[in-house]
């Protein structure tokens, strides 16, 4: 076995107790790395988790909502212009905030949605009827 690995040091009772200081912090570095890798490993699982679950329910609602555009422009025609023209304001907005894990920050992002106006409502409603 060569000595390539290895730190040249004075075999004495001082550098013994600084090899002993060194292999203690590398080893306690090295348990705390292990527990932030642990930590994001599983915040990510639950984030992919929630992606795939919305993936899963995007699939029927996309159909079902292409479905309800293709009535209402049949029944109404294009109206889009009056759609676009009586939106004022958006009715979900996007709020980001982070979150520590194990010292690593994590943009979260959440959504908040406003009622809308029953006025927005029946003019859509009198679009699609008509």
């Amino acid at each position: 076995m060569s000595g390539k690995n290895r730190l040249p040091v004075f075999p004495t009772r001082m550098t013994l107790q600084i090899m002993k200081n060194k292999l203690a912090g590398a080893t306690k570095g090295h348990s705390l790395l292990k527990k932030k890798s642990d930590a994001l490993s599983i915040r990510f699982r639950a984030i992919l988790g929630k992606i795939l679950e919305a993936k899963e329910s995007m699939g029927g609602q996309m159909k079902t909502a292409q479905f309800s555009m293709v009535e209402a422009r049949f029944a109404a025609g294009d109206f889009k212009q009056v759609v676009l023209e009586k939106a004022r304001t958006a009715t979900i907005k996007v709020r980001t905030n982070t979150d520590n894990v194990a010292g690593v920050t994590i943009p979260n992002l959440s959504s908040t949605q406003r009622q809308a106006k029953t006025a927005t409502c029946s003019v859509l409603q009198r679009v699609v009827l008509h």
